[in-house]
């Protein structure tokens, strides 16, 4: 037990002490009335009381000195230059996510995304395929190709495949050269296009989904686009063109998105553009009564880093856009418009499209400069726990358990090293 949680259960009790004599003494002066209680019984509960405020207050100061330590501490801490304090911090989360790897390589029972995410991170921070704790979630990954080529056990194909492909990258792109081939050719024929009967027309066309018959999304997308990037996927790829066919699709600009949602010209991304378009962050008012789809934080960076990835030019209309959204929008203390809902997948999107940009200063809607590794390596600091991992409350998307926050808080840590 802490000194702070002994200290609480001092004065706690020192207070139910006093009430409960106080209220003796009440009773006491009725009693004088009625039973004519002697004076020695009240010189007693005085002293008493006497005794136990004396108590009260050594605690209090005794508190009071606890939480000086403490504030001087953190001062020192704090005025420790930052790539010193985010290196620190890097090396406690990889010790917990090695902590918590299981004995087969996995983490989350076996899951196969997570695992995979847990490895990406591992990779991110500085381990390689010769660490253990690197090649035994690779093993465990590579048990789960499946004939078709892609990495998975159910559902959630195209992340699952995504990430594992980008650890294999990562970890020994020769030594895992065949692997590699077939998840990213599995990724490549599961876009939708042509190939299944979906036209350019198609709201559908060059976005991944879940799977055969599922609706196309941004956040898959981003993924299957990050993994061909890090594949090293030629840019004249006719992918990186239908690639950026889907993701204009969920951008909140009439000028390149005819979709019903559109219609206050935000230049942010959205969910999906399937069914006439989801979004997490709900619906905005539109001109006519019609109702819109509100853009929000992780979306629309993931679009603008598919964008970036895709090949697009810097003054493109439609990436100038993005930016423009993510400046009026500036902030680490929330996912903007989900609050904190996804915040440290925003985080780790962030953190990889800045990069992508490639400028170290950002300047907002306000014209105030921002250092945005700075920013972000504070904002992710200071959520870190005492054991070395993060979680988030707002537990959505996995985020209530603490390797898949950890993990994301570490990607976006190690992209915020210069």
């Amino acid at each position: 037990m802490s000194s702070g949680a002994k200290i609480a259960i001092i004065i706690a009790a020192a207070v139910v002490a006093i009430v409960v004599i106080v209220g003796g003494l009440m009773v006491a002066g009725v009693g004088l009335v009625w039973f004519r209680a002697t004076a020695h019984e009240e010189i007693a509960q005085r002293d008493a009381v006497m005794a136990l405020q004396n108590e009260l207050e050594k605690a209090l100061v005794k508190e009071a000195e606890a939480r000086a330590r403490a504030d001087a501490e953190a001062a020192k801490a704090d005025a420790r230059p930052l790539a010193e304090r985010r290196q620190e911090s890097i090396a406690r989360g990889v010790a917990y996510l090695v902590k918590e790897q299981a004995q087969d390589g996995s983490w989350g029972e076996g899951n196969v995304g997570i695992t995979a995410l847990c490895a990406d991170a591992l990779l991110w921070c500085g381990k390689t395929a010769k660490d253990e704790p690197v090649r035994r979630a690779i093993r465990h990954l590579l048990k789960y190709q499946q004939q078709d080529g892609g990495i998975y056990d159910v559902g959630l194909k195209t992340y699952t495949t995504s990430i594992a492909l980008m650890v294999l990258v990562k970890a020994d792109a020769n030594a895992y050269a065949d692997a590699i081939e077939k998840a990213k050719a599995y990724l490549i024929k599961h876009q939708w296009d042509e190939a299944e009967s979906i036209d350019k027309g198609n709201p559908w066309y060059g976005g991944h989904g879940y799977g055969k018959h599922e609706r196309p999304d941004l956040s898959n997308t981003q993924y299957f686009v990050e993994a061909m990037h890090e594949a090293g996927v030629p840019k004249d790829h006719p992918l990186w063109k239908k690639v950026v066919v889907f993701v204009s699709r969920t951008q909140d600009r009439t000028e390149s998105n005819d979709q019903v949602f559109v219609g206050t010209e935000s230049g942010g991304m959205i969910y999906s553009p399937n069914a006439g378009g989801e979004s997490k962050a709900g619906t905005v008012d539109l001109p006519g009564g019609r109702k819109g789809l509100k853009a929000y934080g992780s979306m629309t960076y993931a679009g603008f880093k598919s964008f970036m990835y895709a090949g697009l030019a810097r003054d493109d209309p439609r990436v100038q856009a993005a930016i423009d959204w993510i400046r009026r929008h500036w902030t680490f203390e929330e996912n903007p418009d989900l609050g904190q809902q996804g915040l440290f997948y925003y985080y780790e999107t962030a953190a990889k499209a800045l990069k992508a940009w490639g400028e170290d200063t950002i300047v907002d809607a306000r014209r105030r400069k921002h250092d945005w590794r700075a920013e972000l390596s504070e904002a992710i600091l200071h959520r870190q726990k005492s054991g070395g991992f993060w979680v988030n409350e707002a537990d959505r998307w996995f985020e209530g358990f603490p390797p898949v926050p950890t993990s994301y808080a570490l990607i976006a840590l190690a992209h915020c090293r210069t």
